[in-house]
């Protein structure tokens, strides 16, 4: 059944009353129902794209995508943003032969802004977006949905690095499902740190900086009191960066993501909004940081088992297996692996020799280049990482390992 208009009228109004909402939500409870309608059947990426529904929902109520390109990191999370933009009825295609992509791909549709499937990209795309809207003298707003967890690699700080100073007006979402790089602690920092949110406490940080360039007797005490702002608030590392920040918000409470994104984006900085959710929110079996729900086979919906499971071993598990065997005989083999332990069958190495191996999370340069002084040391690592993840570790592999 396609989608009744009245929920996409609703993405494009200006304001929203108690009924708005009410019919909101029935739209995220009818989005997961077909994802999981879909990805039960065909297979996909399942966990994150259920924890990210409100908020795609949320930048569609705010944004004018795709006048304002919405950039999604790897993009596995976009199903909510697919199904929003025409492609209700076709998402019964999803990753079939001829059909929808599991990743955003703007030849399907021209708001898909970038095809993505590496990590941590979207921050260093968006800053392209700033710089070529300021050129254009355009008011427009690249809007960044990144997951935590990409925000372990380089790249991610390099943009983050340069946008802090350059000051283009952006959004980035910080999609914080449990991984969180900075978790408050307890509900006064909670409080507090919503607190920050709020225009009030915009205006006085604006009011600040006024005093500092404006005052230079009161410098010292403006200073302190704005350097003592950010160390109630998870977001100093942000705040350090020279970005704004907003948060943490309830990334499944569509009023909060709303009232968080229209500040952010009358704020006309770069700014980071930092949303707190549940991986596989509305589907209580993948509820929760379970990796295994992360991207799936087709499944029975009831029960979560999977269907047609294959009971021969796979050359996965015979490789961590032989592995193991020779770990156990050799105390001098090491391994590594970037974010994807169980993928690789390091899952039950990291287990069994803990002080061996190691997960250095989304860093594939990082996991290669270490693996050549471990060598040089005498040890003999085993790097393990998907062929496709490990083309951005290809100058590690001919300049450190070669």
């Amino acid at each position: 059944m396609p989608l009744d208009s009245k929920y996409l009228e609703i993405l494009r109004q200006e304001e929203f009353d108690e009924e708005d909402f009410v019919s909101l939500n029935h739209l995220a409870q009818k989005v997961r129902n077909r994802i999981l309608e879909v990805v039960s059947k065909n297979g996909g990426h399942l966990s994150s794209t259920l924890g990210a529904v409100e908020l795609i929902i949320g930048m569609h109520c705010v944004f004018d995508n795709p006048r304002d390109p919405f950039i999604f990191d790897v993009s596995h999370q976009a199903y909510t943003h697919k199904l929003l933009t025409g492609r209700w009825d076709s998402f019964e295609t999803l990753r079939q032969k001829g059909g929808i992509s599991g990743f955003t791909k703007p030849s399907e549709s021209n708001q898909d802004y970038f095809i993505a499937g590496h990590s941590s990209t979207s921050i260093s795309l968006g800053v392209g977006v700033a710089k070529a809207f300021c050129l254009k003298g355009a008011s427009n707003i690249p809007v960044v949905l990144i997951g935590d967890g990409a925000m372990s690699a380089g790249l991610a700080y390099e943009a983050l690095n340069e946008l802090g100073d350059r000051k283009y007006p952006m959004v980035i979402i910080l999609n914080d499902n449990e991984m969180s790089i900075a978790k408050p602690i307890g509900a006064i920092s909670k409080y507090l740190s919503q607190t920050i949110a709020g225009k009030f406490t915009q205006n006085i940080k604006n009011k600040i900086g006024n005093i500092i360039n404006n005052m230079p007797n009161a410098t010292y005490l403006a200073k302190r009191f704005e350097e003592s702002i950010k160390l109630i608030t998870p977001g100093m590392l942000f705040e350090e960066l020279g970005l704004d920040y907003i948060g943490p918000i309830n990334g499944h409470n569509l009023k909060e993501i709303i009232e968080a994104l229209r500040l952010a984006k009358s704020i006309q900085k770069p700014i980071v909004v930092h949303a707190q959710t549940l991986k596989g929110k509305g589907y209580p079996i993948a509820e929760g940081h379970l990796e295994q729900w992360h991207g799936v086979s087709p499944f029975d919906r009831q029960n979560g088992i999977a269907l047609a499971k294959n009971s021969r071993k796979s050359p996965t598990q015979i490789f961590s297996q032989t592995l193991i065997e020779i770990a156990k005989e050799d105390s001098k083999v090491v391994g590594i692996t970037a974010a994807m332990p169980s993928g690789t069958g390091l899952d039950l190495l990291i287990k069994t020799f803990p002080e061996r191996f190691w997960d250095v999370a989304i860093a594939e340069q990082h996991a290669t280049t270490q693996a050549s002084s471990l060598a040089k040391e005498g040890f003999k690592p085993f790097v393990v990482i998907y062929s496709t993840f490990l083309q951005r570790a290809f100058d590690q592999i001919i300049h450190d390992v070669g």
